[in-house]
């Protein structure tokens, strides 16, 4: 794999959240973001969300503006959450005309996608699903997130995208809800350029095994983007990536060295009580400290992994051990 991380905005942010709807932080300047972006070492792209704001919404001033400060356009994400119209769901709603204008808003996201040279497209169904028993038809909210997807999927099959899972939040049971139901969506939609964007957070909070989950989307050839926090395993506060779960990011990590990857892995952080600047430069450093003891386990893979084929755990635990600490 090719290791290529990048940030959005958001990481520098203000942090508003419903206990502090001003945010933990004033409002920062885009070109001083930019400017803290271009300074971290490992960090070469900026997610983009679109519609554009505060960023430029002309493409070539958008591509222009981030190469002052080194920096590229990586994935772009269509934002179709904090309207309250997508409320009961973008892509599976009753509503034929919330569906039509997901639609158009998203095929607008693939044009701007395509002419930045993105190298693909999120999309979070953030709003579909359900909280209570007898309140949304199952059936039909499957299918129409398939119908939708895939006629969001069909108008520029060059275009890469990526599905995201997540649990709950903001429903409290969400369609999407784990790395096994997107797969199934994407095998019902059908389309070779429909993929997955494995959320490390999402998928600790469903209580996945994230180099499991990993093995799973690349066996199916439908890795497209990969998201980068932490958490306890019981929500997603996006804290700092690599500060929590060590073991099992390291594993993610080694079997990411397996797969020919070769997309964005991007920092999806909010540090709201601590340094936002370093906190995002801490994380941009864990990601590649992840990635050189990655690698030194993976100069002895065939050791390893024939360990993992007898099920001797703590032989390879004691080789880890060794290696690394």
């Amino acid at each position: 794999m090719k290791l290529n991380v990048d940030a959005h905005l958001w990481c520098l942010g203000t942090y508003a959240e419903r206990y502090v709807p001003g945010g933990y932080y004033d409002e920062m300047d885009v070109d001083k973001k930019l400017e803290i972006m271009s300074k971290i070492e490992g960090l070469t792209g900026l997610f983009v969300f679109y519609p554009t704001a505060p960023l430029p919404s002309d493409p070539g001033k958008l591509v222009k503006k981030l190469d002052n400060f080194g920096l590229k356009v990586s994935n772009i994400a269509v934002e179709g959450w904090s309207d309250r119209k997508w409320k009961h769901g973008a892509y599976s709603t009753t509503e034929t005309n919330i569906r039509k204008e997901a639609v158009k808003l998203f095929k607008e996201g693939i044009d701007f996608a395509k002419a930045v040279d993105a190298d693909s497209i999120l999309l979070w169904p953030a709003h579909d699903g359900f909280d209570y028993p007898f309140q949304a038809n199952y059936r039909d909210g499957w299918k129409n997130m398939v119908e939708t997807i895939r006629e969001i999927g069909e108008y520029d099959t060059s275009v890469k995208i990526a599905l995201e899972a997540k649990s709950k939040d903001p429903r409290q049971k969400q369609y999407v809800s784990n790395t096994g139901k997107s797969l199934a969506l994407i095998n019902d939609i059908g389309l070779d350029n429909i993929g997955a964007a494995l959320d490390v957070g999402h998928a600790l909070m469903a209580q996945e095994n994230l180099a499991e989950s990993l093995m799973l989307l690349d066996a199916h050839d439908r890795m497209v983007q990969i998201h980068l926090n932490e958490n306890y395993k019981d929500s997603d506060p996006d804290m700092i990536f690599g500060t929590v779960n060590f073991w099992e990011l390291l594993e993610f990590f080694y079997y990411l060295n397996k797969t020919g990857f070769k997309g964005w892995s991007s920092v999806d952080i909010i540090a709201g009580r601590d340094d936002r600047e370093k906190s995002l430069n801490l994380a941009v450093k864990l990601v590649w400290k992840f990635k050189e003891l990655a690698d030194k386990l993976s100069k002895h893979s065939e050791e390893i992994d024939n360990n993992m084929r007898g099920y001797k755990f703590t032989d390879n635990m004691e080789l880890i051990m060794d290696l690394l600490l």
